[in-house]
């Protein structure tokens, strides 16, 4: 049963606390445009996003939840005594990043779901019927208490190649309010001044922290941003490009939070080869720059004038 949030329910994220219909919204379901492209294609330009529940099959993305979990527990980092699917976190309260585990994040459980036939028939269809390609590298994140992300443009991330280019976050677990959603900033990819500062970065090859901030106030407050953000059940989805800054709230409770982030582009556009397998068998990623140091983004943004 899809969870829909009351008006005036508060949301904690970090110190600060927000209320629903006030500095944060429920995200707008496509799911009832979901098999007309051109309608999707006209709410993902005007929204920055695509919010789709049952975007993937119930019974793969528990089997894909299960699997994860599974691998949580064989490194040790469920509870002891407690049952595999209630996911609590174990005693040393750690989370996974199954980013470069191609055992677990291109298993077979993993891969019918993000590299399922209806997933391309999606793509394809929303890029112009072109044949589509996904990134090799699957951020398989596994979030303990107090686990999150900080908001950013992916652009910067992995904005090399063709712009046309899209990220899929996918919610293998149940993920309520507490246990750490993905949080979006409306109208953050129109953001003019935004575009051609930051969103011009490229964190390896200009050497800088990519993280724009971790202060949702700010964002709320000084940008004027709306947050959003819903109750994600397991098979939902947030479709959007790359310069929608974004983040995930803090895992507040003992329960691990799974996601999957993957990204699609037409295969005949130029790709960001850091995100490929070379004939090592491995891809470059981020970071690659050894004993470098990186400028600080809060250095940056007193040159942009966005402090």
């Amino acid at each position: 049963m899809t969870i829909k949030i009351p008006y005036g329910t508060k949301f904690q994220f970090d110190q600060h606390t927000f209320r629903f219909g006030q500095e944060v919204v429920e995200l707008i379901d496509s799911s009832p445009i979901k098999d007309n492209p051109g309608a999707l294609r006209s709410r993902f330009q005007e929204d920055g996003y695509l919010f789709i529940r049952g975007f993937h099959d119930a019974q793969k993305s528990q089997l894909a939840a299960s699997f994860t979990l599974g691998a949580i527990a064989d490194r040790g980092g469920l509870k002891e005594g407690t049952p595999i699917e209630s996911r609590i976190v174990g005693r040393e309260n750690q989370s996974f990043s199954f980013f470069r585990q191609t055992e677990v994040a291109h298993a077979k459980e993993i891969l019918d779901l993000v590299d399922s036939n209806d997933t391309f028939c999606f793509f394809e269809r929303f890029f112009h019927n072109k044949k589509v390609i996904t990134f090799d590298k699957r951020w398989l994140r596994c979030m303990a208490n107090g686990g999150c992300n900080h908001f950013h443009y992916d652009q910067v991330y992995v904005g090399r190649g063709t712009p046309n280019r899209c990220t899929m976050w996918s919610a293998l677990t149940d993920i309520s309010l507490e246990d750490g959603p993905l949080v979006i900033c409306l109208g953050s990819h129109q953001h003019k001044k935004l575009r051609e500062t930051y969103g011009k970065m490229d964190m390896d090859r200009d050497l800088i922290d990519a993280v724009f901030t971790s202060d949702p106030a700010e964002l709320v407050h000084k940008f004027g941003f709306k947050l959003a953000t819903a109750h994600f059940h397991p098979g939902d989805v947030v479709i959007f490009g790359m310069f929608m800054m974004h983040s995930t709230a803090p895992n507040l409770s003992d329960r691990y939070r799974i996601s999957i982030d993957t990204r699609y582009q037409p295969a005949d556009e130029e790709r960001d080869d850091r995100f490929f397998f070379r004939e090592d068998g491995k891809w470059l990623g981020n970071f690659y720059n050894k004993g470098v140091t990186y400028k600080p983004m809060d250095e940056l943004r007193r040159q942009w004038g966005l402090t």
